[in-house]
């Protein structure tokens, strides 16, 4: 499909339809840009400043679960 019709909807829904398409092409150029250049690697995630605030075992967080 090239085209979609829109004449009969008002000019703030065309322009949302069109803004959609938009976002998916991005979209899809960014993953055909990121699979060409394989994979990222992991990024660290950022650990809290201030240090261990207490003690819990793993059986204390998930206490709800079993």
């Amino acid at each position: 499909m090239t085209t979609v019709d829109v004449s009969d909807l008002p000019e703030f829904y065309a322009q949302a339809v069109q803004a959609v398409a938009e976002t998916f092409r991005r979209q899809l150029a960014m993953t055909n840009h990121d699979s060409k250049e394989g994979s990222k690697p992991p990024r660290e995630l950022p650990k809290w400043p201030l240090g261990v605030i207490g003690n819990l075992t793993r059986e204390e967080i998930y206490e709800d679960r079993g």
